[in-house]
This record gives structure tokens, sequence and C-alpha cells, in this order.
């Protein structure tokens, strides 16, 4: 007796001990890291062996709004970990799903567990592996589902280790299956029937109280070969080991003597759990059913329902719910956000386009109307081009988003090849007809002024205008990708309708578009300099070109483009406008190669903030250690982004905070990355730029405008790093 108090004392403390605290004896600690989909126990000498992962499966045949999940979890030699029911010894794994995202409801399953018997105590579990069913009702199933589970793990050997995990994980919209599904249907199999199953079932269930006891008729075809009963569901009451005899004909009698029954009986369902090798069932005795038999209940409580309360969209850190808004609302947010999108940072490479669009057309208003519609034609056809491709890119799979069309190489080379032609027309170097017309035609559209010329030049602009979000854009954008091919095609159509609403107003109002500026000697002077913007432009498509499919390419592209402009300005023979070309052109050389790194830092120039490199398990550890967290996901094709961080995130302000009682998290989009883009989706963002500010008091995060602001990231950290002020700020 004296041993079993000793060692269940032991075990009792144990459970308390922290993971990396000592193991079994003469063991070796793990070394080896998990692999990159799995998280292990922090370091430490002796610490637990085991890694675990969250996997998604697919949509329920039977509900479009269920989707499962698993958590998998691997176990070292002499390691388990416990069912819903530990036993004796240990605890059982304890689920938070508070910080999920578009989620009404979740339900853990139980597979059948083992007996695991250390000095004479049972406990019931898992060794080497289990993988945990998680059945997930979505709020909206059209809608991308972020899932963040707080997982405490006990995980036990000579002694018990309580491990605590955050594990994410983000759910597309639609019914497609992963391939992990099969691995969490086979679990699910292993997971007790409510019913018969495989010729095992269970018949009357009666509660006996001298001596105390559960009896319950078993039926089995064929017979009983290494059968094991458990009994849970009060925690006041345990049962003792099974016992098994045989009853009448076919059917076999199960006894387990229970402690802790009392005189009144039990005050909660008492559920019975047989496991006879793969085959496992579970009957139900309601309290009201004491020393009497009954035919057993079909059981409800083959899963443990946690229900979640999705986080709140006014609720400091919860990210923006999308699920429930109407498309019309989106609409009108598209709307308003492809207006905005021309005072954006994104347009300023492209800003000599806008004006060369609205500026030259001749006096006839015919002609002047004609101009702008084709130029706001151009612009909504390029966002009805974007949204079919990203419509396409969806359906077939693939991660999408807005502005990816900057992670490719090919796509920038091209714009930078167009902007060169551009830039041709409007030095005077491209009057000579080149193969297949291409000179007239880039010409035509580079400077000319027919419908032709305004709708190439309205594209083009759209193309090189949408690397960035903006206000509105990307709740709007959103929405659209996180549903199907109708929706992402109207949201577009509006996004380009916004964009396009300066045209279309002086194209409506006469009275303004003839105050635009007419032909003359003026336009020669200024087209060199919108030629040189261009060209800029071209010099930053190629820097990014340089970072994605390196510098050899860019400056491959950069040396073809000098020597077509040199040659065609000697077909002209215009020396002086081949010498500015080619100037130019050798100017995106120097940029690629240097990187738009030959400016030396000044001496009094601030310490550079060491951001730490993205990783959401980084993000999750440093919140649990009670950090503040910013997140700043960035790319270079980014220019809003750029000016966040030179005026707000290199601020003093914030430089004084960054490092020091904040943690500086930095991801780059640049190039494409599931990771980010599944990052982005969980909070219902496709693009850039993207900032939010985790903490104590918001460990869902806040998500930060797209345009910055001192104050509101201030204020952010402030909100973040304080629970109780978030508490108040929730009621």
């Amino acid at each position: 007796m004296l041993t079993r108090i000793v060692v269940a004392a032991a075990l009792a403390l144990a459970v308390l001990a922290p993971a990396g605290g000592a193991g079994p004896a003469g063991a070796e600690p793990a070394t080896a890291p998990p692999p990159a989909d799995w998280i292990g126990p922090a370091a430490g000498l002796g610490r637990p062996e085991f890694t675990a992962r969250l996997v998604a499966g697919g949509t329920d045949s039977s509900d479009p709004s269920v989707v499962w999940l698993g958590l998998q979890v691997r176990l070292g030699p002499g390691w388990h970990t416990y069912w819903r029911s530990a036993g004796d010894a240990g605890a059982p794994p304890e689920f938070d799903w508070s910080g999920s995202a578009n989620v009404a409801d979740v339900t853990v399953e139980w597979p059948a567990p083992r007996r695991i018997t250390v000095a004479d105590f049972d406990s019931f579990g898992y060794e080497d592996e289990v993988v945990f069913p998680v059945r997930m009702r979505r709020a909206d199933p059209q809608a991308s589902t972020r899932v963040s589970l707080s997982l405490a793990l006990y995980v036990c050997a000579t002694i018990c280790t309580r491990n605590d995990l955050r594990l994410d994980t983000v759910v597309p919209p639609g019914e497609a299956a992963s391939a992990d599904a099969e691995l969490i249907t086979a679990w699910r199999r292993k997971v007790p029937a409510r019913d018969a199953v495989a010729g095992l079932s269970i018949g009357a269930l009666s509660l006996e109280r001298d001596p105390p006891r559960l009896r319950a008729e078993v039926r089995s075809s064929p017979p009983l070969v290494a059968a094991d009963a458990f009994v849970d569901g009060d925690d006041a009451i345990a049962a003792g080991r099974p016992k098994f005899s045989p009853g009448e004909t076919g059917v076999t009698m199960v006894t387990l003597p229970l402690d802790g029954l009392g005189g009144g009986g039990p005050t909660r369902p008492l559920r019975l759990t047989l496991v006879d090798g793969a085959r496992a069932v579970e009957a139900v005795l309601e309290p009201t059913a004491v020393a009497a038999p009954t035919a057993a209940t079909a059981s409800t409580a083959a899963a443990v329902s946690t229900p979640v309360t999705a986080p709140s969209a006014s609720a400091p850190g919860a990210p923006m719910s999308i699920g429930g808004a109407s498309l019309v609302a989106m609409l009108l947010a598209a709307l308003l956000g492809g207006l905005v999108l021309n005072v954006m940072p994104c347009v300023f490479p492209v800003l000599s386009l806008k004006l060369l669009a609205l500026a030259g057309h001749g006096a006839e208003p015919h002609a002047v109307r004609r101009g702008l519609v084709a130029s706001a034609l151009g612009v909504v056809a390029s966002f009805l081009v974007l949204a079919g491709v990203l419509a396409a890119l969806k359906a077939a799979g693939a991660q999408i988003g807005w502005g990816i069309q900057f992670q490719q190489p090919v796509f920038l080379i091209a714009m930078a090849i167009v902007l060169a032609l551009f830039a041709a027309n409007l030095l005077g170097l491209f009057e000579v007809r080149l193969p297949m017309g291409l000179a007239g035609v880039a010409g035509r559209a580079g400077g000319g002024h027919g419908p032709a010329a305004q709708f190439a030049n309205g594209a083009v602009m759209t193309l090189l205008a949408t690397p960035c979000s903006a206000p509105f854009v990307g709740t709007a954008v959103g929405f659209a990708l996180a549903r199907g091919p109708a929706e992402i095609v109207a949201v577009f159509a509006a996004l380009g309708l916004g964009m396009a609403a300066p045209q279309l107003v002086l194209a409506a109002v006469p009275r303004l578009a003839r105050r635009l500026p007419r032909p003359g000697p003026w336009l020669d002077k200024v087209r060199p300099f919108a030629a040189v913007a261009l060209l800029g432009t071209a010099a930053w498509l190629l820097v990014v070109v340089a970072e994605i499919a390196g510098a050899a390419t860019a400056l491959t592209v950069a040396a073809m483009l000098t020597v077509a402009l040199l040659a065609a300005g000697l077909w002209r023979g215009r020396l002086a406008r081949v010498a500015a070309a080619s100037l130019a052109a050798a100017l995106v050389g120097v940029v690629v190669l240097t990187g738009g790194r030959l400016a030396p830092a000044a001496a009094d120039a601030p310490q550079a903030v060491e951001w730490r490199p993205f990783a959401p398990e980084a993000v999750q550890a440093a919140v649990r250690s009670g950090r503040t967290v910013l997140v700043d996901v960035t790319a270079s094709w980014c220019i809003t982004c750029k000016v966040n961080e030179a005026l707000i995130l290199d601020s003093a302000a914030i430089r004084r905070r960054l490092g020091t009682d904040v943690v500086p998290i930095k991801g780059d989009w640049t190039r494409p990355d599931p990771v980010i883009a599944a990052y982005l989706g969980g909070f219902g963002r496709y693009g850039l730029p993207f900032n939010a500010v985790f903490g104590p008091g918001a460990p869902d995060g806040i998500v930060l405008p797209e345009l910055l602001t001192t104050d509101a990231v201030l204020a952010a950290f402030d909100r973040a790093a304080t629970p109780a002020l978030a508490e108040r700020t929730d009621r």
C-alpha cells in the first residue's frame, strides 16, 4: 500500500512538470529537430520524445459546412499520452480552439485506447502514434477558415510532462480533400462505434450496489479474443479491471468493479467502451438506470464537443470577418477601393502614363470622350483579366492573392519591355517599322491619343498599379477570393470601375473634359521627362527580377533593352535622344547590379531594426512568453510597403519600441510562399501590405490598416501588451 501511495504522489506531481524536465533514467535526449510541419517539445535535457502536427482532411460528404482535421501525435519509445479518461495517473489532452476564425463549433473524437500499466497503476491512452479526428463546423463554408489550437498535451514515461503547444492551419473554402484525408479517415474508424460494428455489440447495461459494479451483456461474432473495457463519464467514479464470463448462448457478461459510486448512484451518465483488437463499441447508462437492467442507449458522447465562439469583428485583435458580408456591400467597398487606388503610392511609378492618358486630347468633345472611355475600358479589361486568371488558379488548387503577378519574372520582364517601348516612342525613337508591326503598335499605344492608344494606356497602367492593396481593396479582394468565380469577376469588375471613375466622370461631364490640357509645344517638352519616369519604372521592375530570378537575368534584359534603344535611335539618326535613352537604359543595369545599395549609410543614421524571419510558430512562441510582436509582411514590388517602412516603421518613435518591448518579425512575399499566402488568408487578406500586432492582450492579432500611421501602430502596441485593457475594450 505504501508503494502505491508513493507512486501515486510521484505521478500526480509529475503531471505538473513542464516539458523539458527529466526524462527516463538513462535515456538519451532527443537532438534531431522535428520535420518542418511538426512541432516538438521545448529543447532541454531529458525532454519528452514526441512530435505533433495539425492536418486538414476534407469536407464531410454529408455536410458541406463540416471539415475534418486531425491532431497527429508521434511518440518515442517508452512514451505515451492519454485518452479522454486518463485512468489512475496522467491527464487527458486539453484543447482550446478560441483563437480560430470562421469556426462555429469543434468536436474532438477519441480513438479506442489501450490499457497502459506502470507500477500496478492502469492508465488509458496511446503509444507510438495517435491521430485525434476533429470535426469542425465552419460558420461560412465559402470562406477561408483559420484554425488555431492551443494544446496542453501530457506525455509520460517514468514521469509525466505537460507540453503547451500552439498549432495552426488554414482550411481553404471548397470541398477538396487533402493528402491527409485518408489518414484521418483511417483513425476515424478506430473511434468506438455507437452501434454494432464487425459483429460486436453491447446489449443490456445494469448497475449493482452490493458490491458496486457495472455489468454489461456483450454479443460478439467472432468471439472476443483480446477484449478490454473502460468506464468514464463521471469523474467521481473509477472502474477497475473488467472480468469476462460466459453467459447464455452467444453472450459474454462483462463486469467492472466501481469505486466512488456512493449511496445516491452516479450523477452523470456512465459510458462503457469495449475494445477487442480493431473493433470498438460503446454504450451509455443514464443516471436514472440504477440497479435494474436496461437496454443500452445509443451513445451520444462518442465525441466531446467544444463550442467555439468565433472572434467578433469588433473585438480588438480579431481578424476582420468577411463570412457574413453581403455581395452588395463588397461591391460598394470594391468601388471605393478602386477609386482610392488612383492615389496610392503604387500608382507613382506609372503616374506619367496616367497623366499622358488625360493630356493632349484634341478640342473635339467626341474625341475627348472616346479617349477617356477607351482608357476606362482598358482599366476594367485589365481587372477582368486578373479576375479570370485568379479564378482559374483557384480552381486548379493554386495559392492566389492580390498582386501575385509581380512574383513572376516573366510578367515583370514583359512589363519592363513594354515600358521601354513606351519610353522609346516618347523620345521619338520608335517611328521605324519592326517585325510584325510591333513598333507601330507600341508606338501608337505609348504616345498616341486614339482609342486604341488610350485603351492600351489604361490596361498597362492597371497591371502596374496593382502590386499593393489599399483601404477597402483588401476587404473586397478577400471576400472575392474566398468565394467562387462569379463573385471574383463581380468584385474585380467593381474595382476596375472604381479605378476608372475619374476617366468616366470626365467623359460624362463635358465641361470638366474641356478643362484638360490641349496639345501644343508644351507636350513635346514634357515627353522626355515622362520617358525617363517610365524607364525608371522599368528599372524598378528589373530590380525585382534580380531578387526573384537573379541579377544575371535582369542584367541580360537591361543590356538587350539598351542595345535595342540604341539601334532604333541610330536608325533614325537622333543622336541626342539615343544618348538619353542609352543613359537611362544603362542606369537600369547599374540599379540592378547594385540593388539600390550604392548610397552609403550616414554616420549618424539610426541603428537598423533587427527583424526576425517570419514563421507562424515564432509569432506564437513570442506571444506565449508574454511578448508583444509586430508582424510586417512586405515585398520588393510593394511600393506602399516601402512607404510604410520609410515613413512609419523606420521612424524614431517606432524604432524605440522595436527590439526592446516589441519583437519585430518580417515576412518577405517577393517570391511565391505558400506559408505566407495561407497566413494572410487566415486573416481574410490576400494582398500587401499586411501588418499585425500580437500580444497578451491580442493573441489573435490586431490587423493594422494598409496605410500606417505612427499613432495607430503605437496604440496597437499598447493594447496588445495589456490583457486587462483588451478585456475592458471587449466589454
